[in-house]
């Protein structure tokens, strides 16, 4: 199976066979790639978006409802 590279866009095949032994920092190319990666998440290039539900918009004051039974 082919895949690009999400950071350097290089194509490299990952065994069907053997996954594990092509596939050592998938889905990127190499051990760069993937610090690379890590970096731009560590420095808060990448952003995760949380959409809030209509209700939550209403009264942006309120505190978030406690999470798996945990308390405050």
């Amino acid at each position: 199976m082919k895949c690009k590279c999400p950071i350097c866009k290089k194509v490299f095949n990952v065994s069907q066979k053997e996954p594990l032994k092509d596939a050592e920092f998938f889905p990127f190319c190499s051990k760069r790639c993937r610090l690379i990666d890590l970096g731009q998440w560590l420095d808060s290039e990448y952003k995760v978006i949380l959409q809030l539900p209509p209700e939550n918009l209403e009264n942006p004051s309120e505190t978030p409802p406690n999470i798996a039974g945990s308390e405050q």
